[in-house]
């Protein structure tokens, strides 16, 4: 996997953000505000987590995909985006 399928989800998570589209399940979660979307990454981490120890390997790549999605909805609340993250990443490798 590369990482052009997280930079188009990045793009969908803010287009569905910019649609303020009430049926749209990331509009609606944006919506509540960072604190809600912080708890949100939280329940994903804690299920991935569970998921590492108790459940096969099918679960585990759910939840982290889980998580991911949530991770960039609340980049995106935070005015942060996955170039940031990477950029982060790259300064420490150094």
């Amino acid at each position: 996997m590369s990482c052009d399928v997280l930079k188009e989800l990045e793009s969908v998570i803010r287009e569905r953000i910019s649609s303020g589209d009430p049926n749209s399940y990331t509009y609606t979660i944006y919506a509540k505000g960072v604190h809600y979307i912080a708890r949100k990454v939280g329940e994903e981490a804690v299920e991935l987590a569970v998921a590492s120890l108790a459940e096969g390997r099918n679960r585990v790549v759910e939840e982290a995909a889980d998580l991911i999605y949530h991770l960039l909805v609340l980049l995106a609340a935070q005015g942060l985006s996955l170039d940031d993250v990477c950029s982060e990443l790259r300064r420490r490798r150094r």
